[in-house]
Order: structure tokens, then C-alpha cells, then sequence
């Protein structure tokens, strides 16, 4: 375990450098659309490009590490969100951060899809659920970190996004100096094709589930800058305000999954949507009723980031129960698929609620979708019996990211051959073999 988490450290902490500026962005353009007079639909339509994008990306970018392989993928992708986050303060109008949201989700795409086959390529049964705990701490780390970056100076200005770009770029330096060897990359097959209508099918709670927590989180991660600076927040509270947010779903992650790996997930999912969405409801009627205290705005994020984050790992894991052992990896694009354009939905909605209702419109949406979850949950649990299976529920815990992958062998029937061993002198970080 020790080798082989000095291989894929770099990795991680590259990722989590990555998600620190793309979670800075999205605090930083909430902010600073309100400073430029976009209005609240235009803010709709921001997210929803960059959501939209990832979906592309999620169809697009394996067949690009196909064609490169996954360093350079890796390079290019984050290269290309370097610079185009410095587009952003050179053109601030909505049609052309439509355009570079859009590109930077096709990016954030492929980059998820790197670092979480290479992951899962590098592990065997053994180490998996391990290693993906730590990853999904760089994760939630990595997103929780990025808003109190915007602390540290004013969305008016160029500075936070020259920061933002600076954090991408330093990403990409031990990524491209490490001498840890990439996975090798497989032919496309017949058994990469996994439809939505197929998802729907083999599991309709899994599909619904996922739509309505892509829908949550996407509204929320987007929209909860704008609803911060509308509803009076400094940027330096709505930098807290966010954080707080990430930093419950991470608390509540382990509590949840314990849960569903112990009892049926549709009953775990049913009732942490329900309660979820009920919290999220209260604290917009208090929202809607007038002007809150600073320490009720930060109990309505612990609610609201309780409430949306751990479910998406439960969904999945539940997706797997259903699924053959065959179709788990080629399922991955398919959920997370359907969690983009959840998300990119989404947006436009809860900015139409944000618009008619004020600000806390945006937790109406939320609460609507957490409370549809739990009432679908309920209603697929009269239809169909619990699965039977030997699956250890590793997922439930561990799962974080909007593109986590099953935990099985991505890739692994087509590894590469066993290398001899390196020679004594060798530094710790030289390939693993596998």
C-alpha cells in the first residue's frame, strides 16, 4: 500500500490543485456577475454551459487518451482550463462565458476521467476501497479549499482569476515530471456502449437518482455565489458559506454510506432525500420571510451540503448492486451523463425560481429535487425487491466527485505485462508493476 500510494500521491494531490481553481472559479464569476449587472438568467445559462460541456466531454474525451494517452491528456486539458480562465475578465459578457464555461467543463470531463482510470488501473481489489478513500478526500479537499482562495483578494479585479490559473497551472508540474507509468489504454468495444434507455431499464432509481442529485448539485455549486451575493453576503461570507457546504458532505459522506452498506439503500436514500430536502425547505421559508443571521446562513449550508453530497455515492453504489459485473465500467459514461445534463438543466430552472422568488428561490429548487428523490425511492421500494449481492459497499463511502468511477479494474484487462523489478538503487517513486 505504501509503493503504491507513493505512485499515485502526485495524482491526487494534481487533482486536487485542479478542483481548488475550478471551485475558486465558481465563487469568483458568481461574484463578479453581479458586479458586471448579468442577470440572474444569464447566470443560469453560465452553468449550464459548463455542465453541458462536461457532458460532451464524458462522450468525447476517452477516445482522446485513446489517441494520446493520459499524461498528455492530462497536460493539454489542464492547460487549455488555464488559459481560458484568464479569458474570462478580457470578455465579460454572458454569451462568451457561456462559451468558456462550456470549454471548461469538456475539460473537467476528460480530466476526471484520467485521474480516475488511472486509479482504479493502478489498484487491485485489495487496495481499492483504500485508495479511493484518500481520493475522495483530495476531492472534497481540493473543492473546500478553492473558495476560501477567494478571500484573498477582489472578483472586481484580475487578481483572483490570475490566481485561479496559477493554482491550474501548478497542477500540471509533477503530473508531467512523475515517472510513475500510466495505464495503458484499451481498443473501443461493443461493451463501451451503455444507453441511457438501458440505464433506465436495468435500474429507474438509479437513473431517477442520479438526475435529481446532478440536478441539486449542479444548481447549488453554481448558483449558491449568486444566491450569496444577492441576498447581501460579502464575498468573504460567501466564500465561507460555500466551503461549509462541502465541508458537511464530506462529515455526513461516511455516516450515510455506513448506513447503506448495512441496510437496503433504497430506505437509506428515501429517507436522507426526504429529511435532506425538508432541512433545505425550512431554511428557504426562513430565507424567503425575511433577512437571516450569518449563523443561520451557515446552518442552512451544513443542511443544504448534508443533503446533496453524500447521496451521489449511494445512488451509484445502489447502480452497481443492479448492474452485471461486465457493463459496471461501461455504465460510468452513462451516469455520469446523466448527471451532467441533470445539472445542466438544472440551472436554468433555479434561476427562473431565483428570479420570481429572490434569492432563496434556488433552495425551493433544491429542496424540490431532494424531496422528489425520496418520494421516487419510496415508490421503487413497492416495485421491486432489494438486491442480492456480495458487494462490499466500498463505493457508498468512499465516492465523491461528480465523475467517480466504479471501483473495479478500469482498463485491467488491458494492462500491460508485468515489468521486471526496478534495481535496488531505484527511488521510491519509480513504475509500480502490475
Amino acid at each position: 500500500m505504501r509503493h503504491l500510494l507513493l505512485n499515485v500521491t502526485t495524482l491526487i494531490v494534481c487533482f486536487a490543485l485542479l478542483l481548488a481553481g475550478n471551485s475558486l472559479q465558481f465563487v469568483v464569476l458568481g461574484v463578479r456577475a453581479g458586479l458586471e449587472g448579468f442577470s440572474i438568467y444569464a447566470m443560469g445559462a453560465i452553468t449550464a454551459g459548463y455542465f453541458l460541456g462536461f457532458a460532451v466531454g464524458s462522450l468525447y474525451c476517452l477516445s482522446l487518451i485513446r489517441a494520446i494517452g493520459h499524461i498528455r491528456t492530462f497536460a493539454a486539458l489542464a492547460s487549455t482550463v488555464s488559459g481560458v480562465v484568464l479569458a474570462h475578465p478580457l470578455w465579460p459578457e454572458p454569451l462568451a462565458w457561456i462559451v468558456f464555461r462550456f470549454v471548461i467543463g469538456f475539460c473537467f470531463a476528460g480530466l476526471y476521467t484520467v485521474v480516475e482510470s488511472w486509479l482504479n488501473a493502478q489498484a487491485g481489489n485489495e487496495f481499492r476501497g483504500r485508495l479511493l478513500s484518500i481520493y475522495a478526500v483530495g476531492v472534497f479537499g481540493g473543492f473546500a479549499v478553492g473558495p476560501m482562495l477567494a478571500i484573498l483578494g477582489d472578483a472586481e479585479g484580475f487578481f483572483l482569476f490570475v490566481l485561479a490559473s496559477m493554482v491550474v497551472s501548478f497542477a500540471l508540474v509533477p503530473i508531467t515530471m512523475t515517472r510513475a507509468s500510466a495505464p495503458a489504454t484499451p481498443e473501443a468495444t461493443e461493451r463501451d456502449a451503455f444507453t441511457l434507455r438501458r440505464l433506465y431499464k436495468e435500474t429507474p432509481l438509479g437513473m431517477i437518482g442520479i438526475l435529481c442529485v446532478g440536478s441539486a448539485q449542479g444548481a447549488f455549486v453554481g448558483l449558491a455565489p449568486v444566491f450569496g451575493n444577492r441576498a447581501g453576503l460579502s464575498a468573504d461570507q460567501v466564500s465561507y458559506f460555500m466551503t461549509t457546504a462541502l465541508l458537511a458532505g464530506l462529515v455526513f459522506q461516511f455516516p450515510i454510506g455506513w448506513l447503506s452498506d448495512r441496510f437496503d439503500r433504497r430506505k437509506v436514500i428515501a429517507v436522507a432525500a426526504t429529511l435532506g430536502g425538508a432541512g433545505c425547505a425550512v431554511f428557504a421559508s426562513l430565507a424567503l420571510s425575511g433577512p437571516l443571521a450569518w449563523e443561520g446562513v451557515l446552518l442552512g449550508a451544513v443542511v443544504t451540503g448534508a443533503a446533496i453530497f453524500p447521496l451521489y455515492a449511494i445512488v451509484i453504489a445502489y447502480t452497481n448492486d443492479w448492474l452485471p459485473e461486465d457493463s459496471i465500467v461501461s455504465a460510468a459514461a452513462a451516469l455520469i451523463l446523466t448527471f451532467s445534463l441533470g445539472s445542466a438543466v438544472a440551472a436554468p430552472f433555479a434561476s427562473f425560481l431565483m428570479d420570481r422568488l429572490g434569492p432563496a428561490g434556488l433552495f425551493v429548487f433544491v429542496a424540490g429535487a431532494m424531496i422528489g428523490l425520496g418520494l421516487f425511492a419510496f415508490a421503487r421500494m413497492f416495485r421491486r425487491e432489494a438486491p442480492e449481492s456480495d458487494y462490499e459497499g466500498n463505493l457508498a463511502t468512499v465516492a465523491a466527485s461528480p465523475g467517480t468511477l466504479p471501483i473495479e479494474p478500469l482498463l485491467a484487462e488491458h494492462e500491460t505485462e508485468e515489468e521486471p523489478p526496478a534495481p535496488s538503487s531505484a527511488p521510491a517513486h519509480s513504475p509500480v508493476s502490475r
